[in-house]
């Protein structure tokens, strides 16, 4: 996964946090992440995305993500054994044959996985992706796009201190848990990794 900050346009922030925040736009590129995270992170609705295209792309041989939940698995469907980077070429196989068919590259993409990487441009304003990363870095959020999340904030902490650095899950952000009895019963933990986070 790489994430860059490709543009920023921020209002000086002795106009007060709240203002910086609601007045200053972040564009993002994020690339290597899963259709499974790209579909998490467009539910995020106040903002602008672009994503690569499968229609026009030709995704022969494409790349994928792979959880490490399914590294060494081996299962067996009516006496085929296949593992996960088994089952990514023979769709990749598959996907090539139909185009190959004459089938459009827009139909063929049907029967692509979620785990195909794919890149993404995004612009949020500042109140936006503190929400975003409010809800994303928690322990509750899948991996991935906890992950995205966590490097989103390091390159923004870097950046604006002053503002990101108090910028975290709930439990670091407001102090609480908003979980109730999904919490992760993590709290002091995670608050020292994102105080950590802000530190270095």
């Amino acid at each position: 996964m790489r994430i860059e900050l490709l543009s920023f346009s921020c209002i000086p922030l002795d106009e007060g946090e709240d203002a910086f925040l609601r007045h200053s736009h972040f564009c993002f590129l994020v690339d290597g992440i899963s259709r499974a995270c790209s579909h998490q992170l467009v539910r995020h609705r106040v903002a602008s995305y672009s994503q690569q295209s499968q229609r026009y792309v030709s995704m022969k041989d494409f790349p994928y993500v792979k959880p490490k939940t399914v590294e060494g698995k081996v299962v067996e469907i009516d006496g085929l054994k296949m593992d996960f980077d088994g089952l990514m070429r023979f769709i990749g196989k598959f996907y090539e044959a139909l185009v190959e068919e004459g089938v459009p590259k827009e139909d063929a993409r049907f029967v692509l996985p979620n785990a195909c990487s794919t890149r993404i441009v995004f612009t949020m304003n500042g109140e936006e992706l503190v929400h975003f990363l409010r809800l994303r870095t928690c322990n509750r959020a899948q991996w991935e796009i906890r992950d995205m999340a966590i490097g989103i904030l390091k390159i923004l902490i870097k950046r604006f201190p002053k503002v990101f650095s108090k910028v975290g899950p709930n439990c670091y952000y407001l102090g609480y848990c908003t979980e109730g009895k999904k919490s992760c019963g993590k709290q002091d933990e995670v608050r020292a990794f994102f105080s950590n986070l802000s530190s270095s």
